[in-house]
C-alpha cells in the first residue's frame, strides 16, 4: 500500500521529470494535506483532503470528517484518523 501511495506522489513526479519536487528545503510547496496518520491510513480511510496547497498558498480547504455518536459513555464525535494504529516508520 505504501508503494501504491508513492506511485501517485513522488514517483509520478520523477517519471514526469519535474524539477524542484519533493519534501526538501527549497522545493516547490505543492501538496495535499490528508486527514490520516500515514499513507496506508490515507488509502484505507479514503482520507478527506483537508487542504490543497499550491506554491505555498492554500487554494482549497475542507472540514475534517468526523462521525457523531449517540452512545452512552462514548465520546460525541470520533475522528477515524485519531485512533488509527501508529505504524513504524520505514527504515
Amino acid at each position: 500500500m505504501r508503494g501504491a501511495f508513492d506511485s501517485i506522489t513522488m514517483n509520478s513526479a520523477k517519471a514526469m521529470g519535474l524539477e524542484g519536487y519533493g519534501d526538501a528545503v527549497g522545493c516547490r510547496a505543492d501538496l495535499v494535506l490528508l486527514q490520516a496518520r500515514d499513507p496506508i491510513e490515507a488509502i484505507r480511510l479514503k482520507a478527506t483532503r483537508l487542504a490543497v496547497i499550491r506554491a505555498g498558498t492554500v487554494v482549497a480547504r475542507s472540514a475534517p470528517r468526523v462521525s457523531r455518536l449517540s452512545l452512552a459513555g462514548r465520546p460525541e464525535t470520533v475522528d477515524a484518523s485519531a485512533y488509527a494504529p501508529r505504524l513504524a516508520k520505514p527504515a
